[in-house]
């Protein structure tokens, strides 16, 4: 009986063995048919998204322009008088801006910075560097 069992799991083993190749291949052709629905399937989705991608990124870059302009303004404005004192238009622009979700906190403390006596300076010898940080393309 022992051998009998002994021959059995011996046989099972053969055949696992035998099953083995023939699995491993399944599995790769599995893996490359699920690759190419994926790459099908990631580019109907990309379609779909360009354009509300688009969209979100042109109101960004406006918001962006737009906080480029209040700070050169405020420079101007800072450089033309010898009594400058922080503008409406700027106040008015950062309470506004504070509504939107989508624009950067980081730009926002900014805009309060210079409202609590930091100069303008500081943001407008950078506008460069945070128009390349914050614009999208």
């Amino acid at each position: 009986m022992i051998n009998k069992f002994k021959s059995k799991l011996e046989e099972l083993e053969r055949r696992k063995k035998e099953v083995q190749p023939k699995i491993e291949e399944l599995n790769i052709k599995k893996e490359e048919e699920i690759a190419e629905v994926n790459k099908k399937y990631d580019h109907l989705i990309y379609e779909i998204n360009y354009e509300v991608e688009k969209f979100e990124n042109d109101i960004n870059n406006e918001m962006i322009d737009s906080f480029v302009k209040i700070v050169m303004k405020e420079f101007d404005a800072k450089r033309s008088t010898s009594e400058y004192t922080v503008t409406d238009e700027f106040r008015e622009y950062k309470d506004l801006m504070a509504q939107f979700k989508m624009f950067p906190k980081e730009l926002f403390d900014k805009l309060h910075q210079v409202i609590n006596g930091s100069p303008i300076e500081n943001i407008a010898y950078d506008l460069e560097k945070i128009e390349k940080n914050y614009k999208k393309s």
